[in-house]
């Protein structure tokens, strides 16, 4: 599917990528609320990056499991304590936040999005194309799941001519199977 993104901005590829994450959690885990984690990471098609990526790395296991207790000044603005226990309860059991391991498929999902805000942080876009390999990644670990890749169709509207590659900022939680779940 990731050949049809080709002229999708990096910000529609983004919430493409955030549509491939929300399958995986619903699809492997569908017991567990997933909403805290979507709506932050949602807020990546509505801003900076730079500052996302800020907000966001906090929730990746990871990263969370890196402290042994909740400290303000480690997640000043990012989490508060009641995420931080909410983050430890919900990752409790299914992932052991090995960094850049991929057989902990949890932790490898929720990478994927900042690794593509990381990429990009102050570079030239170019054609996009190592944006297209973390779709393609994504891509890989639903089909290994037997899950359904999203519908590329859904973010076609954000044109990757469109603000010099990156494409108009967007709310995107209209796309989300998680916040939109009734």
């Amino acid at each position: 599917m990731t050949n049809q993104l080709d002229q999708v901005s990096m910000n529609g590829r983004m919430a493409y990528l955030i549509m491939c994450i929300e399958r995986f959690l619903t699809g492997k885990y569908p017991d567990r609320d997933w909403s805290d984690v979507a709506r932050k990471m949602w807020l990546a098609t509505s801003m900076n990056w730079a500052d996302w990526s800020d907000l966001y790395s906090c929730m990746i296991p990871d990263v969370l499991f890196q402290y042994s207790d909740y400290s303000t000044e480690d997640f000043t603005g990012s989490l508060t304590l009641e995420e931080y226990h909410e983050l430890m309860a919900l990752y409790s059991g299914i992932t052991e936040g090995i960094e850049n391991d991929p057989t902990d498929q949890l932790n490898w999902m929720l990478n994927l999005p900042l690794e593509m805000a990381m990429i990009y942080e102050g570079t030239v876009i170019g054609d996009g194309s190592e944006s297209m390999a973390i779709l393609a990644e994504a891509e890989k670990v639903l089909k290994a799941n037997h899950l359904m890749t999203p519908d590329p169709d859904k973010v076609m509207f954000s044109r990757f001519s469109e603000r010099n590659d990156w494409g108009d900022d967007f709310d995107g939680k209209f796309l989300s199977i998680i916040l939109n779940h009734n």
